[in-house]
């Protein structure tokens, strides 16, 4: 591309690099954002819950009403991917050259495929960071990332004829200075932010690794010396759950327990705290995927709760078939618990499990 980029142009590189993913991957990361540690204001966050809604958020992301929350999406989809790169550029991180970006992708690329790269590439190009020209450039010249054809989801201007320019203000030295100050604060604000996104993802990488290491050295027996038992597989027919980014950092789908329903402690939320004194209880929960130390669950909830009177709940319809004691309401969002001693007592249904997703 010939002359200085537009902000038009970046926003088109980002909705043609994201127009290669598929849908299942792009409402995950338009589910991360709606995490309340992202804030964002009101419209932006209409947008995301509208696209959210949408049977094919794909279809719709070029469409004025969506575009708004289009950034967002792409941050959360790359971020990993983004603090990998980072990682591996080290001290080159903040104004690297072309052979060093390129060779930080190349570091990273046996975890993450081209279409992943192409839109963390879009993404940074998009935020204004310090190599945004290089990562555009990068995405309209190199090969393997090029993504031909951008330029036609970019916003046609209106006819000059029919719009009326504005009455000419001056603009004084001050006034330029004063917005050159703040996009340079923009921009290192933002900088600060992903290498903190960077530190996290090392952080819980690391964590990870010692959980790992830790559950490999627990013995396989009861601590009454007897041969602990084998834990219980859930039946056949059970989609897999659906994570968002973030929760995938931390934990394994495909635990054991997965589907099952155990026991823990789940904290009262403002919807369901009217116990005066009590920070939460004990109910049944499924697991939705595991850690060596803790659970991503869904709390079970009784008749008669707020709970079980939100449209957004599931009605177990097997409930004594899966470990229930009486009816119950499985709620829509996810807990993370430590993970208990003692095993499930059952496991969902497969029509009970996969009308939670």
């Amino acid at each position: 591309m010939e002359g200085p980029i537009t902000d038009s142009a970046r926003e088109a590189m980002l909705l043609a690099a994201l127009a290669r993913t598929d849908a299942r991957s792009l409402k995950e990361s338009l589910q991360a954002v709606s995490d309340p540690r992202s804030p964002i204001s009101k419209p932006i966050a209409n947008a995301l819950a509208a696209l959210r809604k949408h049977r094919d958020p794909l279809s719709v992301l070029d469409r004025a009403q969506y575009r708004v929350a289009v950034p967002y999406a792409a941050a959360v989809y790359a971020e990993p991917c983004l603090a990998a790169v980072i990682e591996a550029l080290g001290d080159n991180a903040d104004d690297p050259t072309r052979e060093q970006l390129l060779g930080a992708i190349d570091a990273v690329a046996p975890d993450y495929d081209e279409v992943t790269i192409a839109v963390m590439l879009a993404s940074a190009a998009d935020g204004d960071m310090a190599a945004s020209d290089l990562c555009f450039a990068l995405l309209d010249t190199e090969e393997r990332f090029r993504l031909t054809g951008w330029q036609s989801f970019e916003r046609v201007a209106p006819p000059v004829e029919a719009t009326r320019a504005p009455a000419p203000t001056g603009t004084t030295e001050e006034q330029r200075e004063a917005r050159r100050a703040k996009k340079q604060r923009e921009t290192e604000e933002r900088r600060r932010k992903t290498e903190a996104s960077a530190r996290a993802a090392e952080q819980v990488r690391t964590a990870k690794k010692r959980e790992r290491a830790a559950a490999s050295d627990r013995p396989s027996v009861a601590p009454d010396g007897s041969q602990a038992p084998a834990p219980i597989l859930p039946s056949l027919g059970h989609r897999r759950a659906v994570l968002t980014p973030l929760e995938e950092e931390e934990f394994d789908r495909d635990d054991p327990w997965a589907t099952g329903v155990v026991l823990a402690w789940v904290p009262f939320d403002a919807a369901d705290d009217d116990h005066s004194g009590i920070d939460g209880k004990v109910r049944p929960c499924v697991v939705l995927a595991g850690s060596p130390t803790h659970l991503l669950v869904r709390p079970g909830y009784s008749a008669g709760g707020v709970k079980s009177r939100d449209w957004k709940s599931h009605p177990v319809r097997h409930w004594r078939r899966s470990g229930f004691d009486e009816p119950t309401w499985i709620d829509v969002d996810a807990v993370r618990v430590g993970r208990p001693e003692t095993g499930p007592t059952g496991f969902l249904e497969p029509d009970d499990w996969n009308a939670i997703w």
